[in-house]
């Protein structure tokens, strides 16, 4: 159990000492960093609470709930395909199954295709059915895809690879899966719904196929009110059948009385060594990375460094291009030349032309979002975030006048406001993101 989670060594500890007591309380709260693996405990608690070799007592397996445990509940989890299992909650993907592709080609054999199999059933098990009971037509549009990618993944077969070799067409089923949970990802909700969290009270109270049923929320903080408040009444009296874990890299944005409801586990960041080991071991790399974050999201097509530089020059260009340029705060004024290295003037010389060549970058790099690569579906997103965090670094800047902190809270929410309109009214983001250009190079924005 938790063979496979390294550097959590504290987390792990408590984790393990509760389930082997039968003391894991009905909730619990897993907290810290991105990347740090927290879904990976909370799919290996839930793997132990339904070893059915654990339930027996026979340890003959090199412990409770070994990774590999031939049990049959235990061969289901690795799979993730048990039925007493719920996953839901925003997150991306691209990235994980990006790198499973990799690892198949690195080092081909049955972790690597078990890795590949669970990165892409991570993304699968967001459309269960029990999760959209009495609302189906919302898995229309994903049906077919949900289909089409679990008999890719069937031919991954991971327990009929060897070492050094995988499934006969395991590594062409690999690479068509990976393109189609591409498309998939777009059906993901960016937060839980209420009828949703609904229906996992009911498929909570309904009896377990094992001995125990375990839902997964991951980011639980992104719910929104009324999720919130659906969630608090599950927890106020839940299923003795039943456990839930919450997952959070924001402790403080979980609201209170839900806290107050779980027992946490805190996960740290991992250091320079163990990321190291991590990258090492899982991903058989020697490639140096940060953390283990930066390391996946290297792997997206439209990579974080991208996003910020071709978010940093479609800032540039809209500043340059106001009348006010060569008045605005130092900080602003700073950015606003950046365009005039990229070959506009500054001091409001930018002009139309600066502003339909960032815009023509920016499509270049997201393939118009997306439009013409269903792989970089996410960039919009993506580029807002990075456009939003330099803003806000904007901000800590000194050298901002009130004006200046005007402008730049104004361009947030324009990001903002695009952001809700993408994802809510489904609007063009090539449209959205020239609105957004226009209006930040309109002084009457500030």
């Amino acid at each position: 159990m938790f063979e496979n989670l390294l550097g959590q060594g504290e987390a792990v500890s408590a984790l393990k000492s509760d389930i082997e007591r039968g003391r894991l309380a009905p909730a619990i709260l897993l907290a810290g960093p991105a990347g740090s693996g927290k879904l990976t405990a909370a799919l290996e608690a839930a793997r132990a609470l339904s070893c059915e070799a654990a339930a027996k007592g026979d340890d003959v397996y090199r412990g409770l709930a070994a990774w590999n445990c031939p049990c049959p509940a235990c061969a289901r989890h690795r799979l993730l395909v048990h039925p007493d299992l719920l996953l839901l909650g925003p997150r991306t993907f691209p990235e994980e199954i990006q790198a499973g592709l990799e690892l198949l080609g690195r080092a081909p054999g049955p972790a690597s295709a078990y890795f590949f199999a669970r990165a892409a059933r991570k993304l699968a098990r967001r459309f269960d059915a029990a999760l959209y009971e009495g609302e189906e037509t919302r898995l229309a549009k994903a049906a077919p895809l949900l289909r089409e990618l679990e008999e890719l993944l069937d031919a991954v077969a991971p327990e009929r690879a060897a070492a050094g070799s995988l499934a006969p067409g395991a590594a062409e089923a690999a690479a068509k899966a990976a393109a189609i949970a591409a498309k998939l990802e777009a059906f993901v909700p960016d937060a839980p719904p209420v009828f949703m969290i609904r229906n996992v009270e009911t498929w909570a109270r309904l009896a377990p196929m094992g001995s125990r049923k375990v839902a997964v929320i991951e980011n639980a903080d992104r719910m929104q009110e009324s999720a919130r408040n659906a969630l608090l009444k599950v927890l106020e009296e839940p299923p003795d059948s039943a456990r839930f874990i919450l997952l959070s890299s924001r402790r403080s944005a979980v609201m209170g009385t839900v806290l107050s409801r779980t027992r946490a586990y805190s996960f740290k960041r991992r250091g320079a060594e163990e990321t190291a080991l991590v990258v090492e071991r899982i991903f058989k790399s020697a490639e140096p990375a940060a953390s283990v974050e930066d390391y996946l999201a290297a792997r997206r097509p439209f990579p974080p460094a991208e996003a910020r530089e071709r978010a940093r020059e479609f800032l540039a260009a809209g500043l340059a291009a106001r009348s006010d340029a060569g008045r605005l705060a130092p900080p602003l004024d700073a950015i606003a030349r950046l365009a005039a290295r990229g070959g506009a003037s500054p001091a409001g010389g930018g002009g139309a032309d600066a502003l339909a060549q960032a815009l023509a970058r920016l499509g270049d790099a997201t393939k118009d979002f997306g439009q013409k690569d269903d792989r970089l579906e996410g960039s919009f997103r993506a580029f807002l975030e990075a456009l939003c965090s330099i803003l806000s670094d904007i901000l800590r800047e000194e050298g901002l006048d009130a004006r200046g902190t005007a402008l730049v809270a104004r361009v947030a929410s324009l990001a903002r406001s695009a952001l809700s309109e993408r994802e809510s009214l489904n609007r063009n983001a090539s449209t959205l993101a020239e609105s957004l250009l226009y209006a930040i190079s309109s002084e009457g924005s500030a």
